[in-house]
């Protein structure tokens, strides 16, 4: 199902210029386009995300261009989490839907450069209490979303010594140097603390006002049913805007990237799933399912690594619906 849409993204992107440089190659995921009459309101109901075709769901049997896994996850029980994007040819990409099932969607509009996200899952044994290991996804079950709006790729994760030689300065502040030109979060529920990892943690920041409107939204859109440590099912939706080149400290000398149709992407998405460990791996039972095929842990760190996706244009089966708001949709339910 998913292999047609990527197929045909393929097709549609032969009239739009050189082929790009994502993973896996031949691969554009689509993007849905809300109209601005009809915006999901972020509550956690996904009943307005029913008119999204399944072809722009993603799940773990998603399968690229070429019909080979588009999700593949790091075997974490050796070398340590680190090691699991060091080295290559340890992966897999069996899912036991006992244990996670996840369905996951993304959408834009051209009015607000927003990309809104929703998704479904059931996860056997839920995490969210954000303790520090195992170091799986900061300890709790989530979905990370890598964004580098601009398709300029490159790295952007440094380290304490990136900066020193050329900047000596710099090295003692290389945390404010990542993040710059591509955006990496966790997105977790319910939201823990109050500070900038409670709900929207962007690890690779030093930034504080990311969180919040007008940059993102939402914390309590979402619908839990379990709690932590219990098997559960969560259903959840928010929005978030990004930046060609973000300042931490100010939002306003960020520069906003602005969205238009046909527009190609790099994003990465990441579903957590952590599982109870042993005393002697915290990790064991846990997993990190990255797009991008075999390639797809490096984009935790590299944007030249992400999956290209397509910003699509309003599609037909508006055709003939009236575009009420969401909102009155739902008022008209309500008895």
């Amino acid at each position: 199902m998913i292999l047609r849409a990527t197929l045909s993204m393929t097709i549609l992107l032969q009239g739009l210029g050189p082929a790009q440089a994502h993973v896996p190659a031949g691969t554009v995921l689509g993007i849905w386009q809300w109209p601005v009459e009809a915006l999901p309101v972020m509550d956690g109901d996904l009943s307005e995300w029913e008119v999204v075709p399944d072809s722009l769901w993603l799940d773990l049997n998603t399968l690229d261009a070429d019909g080979n896994p588009l999700f593949w996850a790091p075997d974490l029980g050796e070398g340590g989490y680190l090691g699991a994007y060091l080295e290559t040819g340890r992966y897999g990409t069996e899912a036991d839907p006992a244990d996670l099932t996840m369905r996951f969607a993304v959408g834009w509009n051209d009015d607000t450069d927003r990309l809104y996200f929703a998704q479904q899952r059931f996860d056997d044994v839920y995490d969210r209490d954000r303790r520090e290991l195992p170091p799986t996804c900061g300890g709790d079950d989530a979905v990370e979303v890598h964004v580098d709006a601009d398709h300029s790729g490159g790295f952007f994760y440094f380290r304490g010594d990136d900066f020193c030689e050329s900047e000596p300065k710099a090295c003692f502040y290389y945390y404010r140097q990542s993040g710059r030109y591509a955006q990496s979060a966790l997105i977790r529920f319910p939201p823990v603390g109050d500070d900038r990892d409670a709900w929207h943690w962007m690890w690779a920041s030093s930034a504080t006002w990311h969180d919040k409107e007008p940059y993102s939204c939402c914390p309590d859109s979402y619908t839990l049913v379990g709690e932590h440590g219990t098997q559960a099912t969560l259903t959840a939706e928010w929005w978030t805007r990004y930046y060609n080149y973000l300042a931490h400290d100010y939002p306003e000398e960020s520069e906003l990237a602005e969205l238009s149709e046909g527009q190609i992407i790099g994003m990465g998405i990441a579903f957590c799933d952590v599982d109870p460990g042993t005393s002697d791996d915290a990790d064991a039972g846990s997993a990190h399912w990255l797009t991008g095929g075999t390639g797809s842990p490096a984009w935790i760190t590299d944007s030249d690594y992400l999956s290209d996706w397509i910003l699509l244009p309003v599609s037909e089966l508006w055709t003939g619906i009236e575009r009420t708001s969401w909102g009155q949709v739902k008022a008209s339910f309500t008895p």
